[in-house]
């Protein structure tokens, strides 16, 4: 049985970090956090390991602590990765590390509130530290009554600060679970990449061909090459042109002059004129040689016909 919560009473997903940065970015700042805390806890089993003391509760969460930063590592390759199973599973853990650190962090302040005397005596934990409140200058200089209520002092002025700094701790880590369901939540759905904040890779910038030192002439020079003719073809006759060429008569060769290489004893390529002919003067220039062509034909024709009379 899949327990699911009702439509009206599930909350929206995060759409950014604070308003400001990308949900991945976020998401990643907020556990290099975490593991900046949790690498607490290797140099407690160090210090508990090398003789400084302490009770059970410190050493399970120190242990713990240890154990959650391979955790940690995992979610940042979830996250780096862009995998929503995986960041999703990611985020049950956060949300029930935040529980584990809960109870820890409530036991702590009731035994430090409720349990440590804040007298003023200073507590050595090991020989090292003994010596040193007895080295120091002022720890004779004051009775027991003066030090208790400079102490009393002390306390009431920082256990306001000290109780403001765990609740905004404990408020921002709830928001930082937030962030990262609302991110596993975009990647199920596919909807991370149509977030407002979210960098999409875009084309290259017009500055790019600049940056790398290409001159401006080659693009003036490409639009040069591409450019469209300011005289656009007729194609609308194509087809009564193309009979005018096919009808048309041969011409006579024309004669070639000599060329400079001839008369200089080498012998050079021959150069190709290019004769360009518009289609009017190709059509009137058909027409009229044709005729001419009909008339000298007849008048071949007449002068045979008079030889051949005279010869009868």
């Amino acid at each position: 049985m899949k327990l699911t919560l009702k439509p009206e009473w599930r909350l929206w997903p995060l759409s950014s970090f604070l308003g400001v940065l990308d949900l991945k970015t976020g998401v990643t700042i907020a556990l290099l956090f975490a593991v900046f805390n949790k690498v607490a806890g290797v140099y407690g089993l160090i210090a508990l390991a090398t003789g400084a003391g302490g009770s059970f509760s410190q050493f399970s969460l120190y242990l713990y602590s240890l154990f959650a930063l391979f955790a940690l590592f995992y979610g940042l390759k979830a996250v780096g990765q862009e995998d929503p199973k995986n960041t999703l599973y990611f985020a049950h853990f956060f949300f029930a590390d935040h529980v584990f650190s809960t109870a820890w962090t409530v036991f702590f302040a009731v035994v430090w509130w409720f349990q440590t005397p804040h007298d003023g005596r200073r507590m050595a934990n090991s020989p090292a530290q003994l010596q040193i409140i007895n080295a120091s200058p002022g720890y004779h200089n004051m009775t027991d009554a003066q030090r208790e209520l400079a102490a009393e002092q002390v306390w009431n002025h920082e256990k306001g600060t000290a109780l403001a700094v765990i609740i905004l701790s404990w408020l921002s880590k709830i928001y930082l679970a937030l962030l990262i369901y609302s991110y596993a939540t975009h990647l199920r759905k596919g909807s991370y990449r149509a977030l407002s904040r979210t960098r999409v890779p875009t084309a290259a910038s017009p500055n790019y061909d600049a940056g790398l030192g290409y001159p401006d002439d080659e693009e003036e020079e490409t639009e040069d090459f591409y450019r469209l003719p300011l005289r656009t073809p007729n194609t609308g006759n194509s087809i009564s042109s193309f009979a005018d060429f096919i009808n048309a008569p041969a011409g006579r060769a024309r004669p070639q002059a000599p060329s400079m290489s001839k008369l200089n004893g080498s012998v050079n390529a021959e150069e190709e004129e290019e004769v360009l002919f518009d289609e009017d003067e190709i059509s009137r220039g058909s027409s009229s040689r044709g005729h001419s062509k009909m008339g000298t034909d007849e008048s071949s024709a007449e002068e045979e016909r008079h030889g051949f009379g005279r010869t009868r």
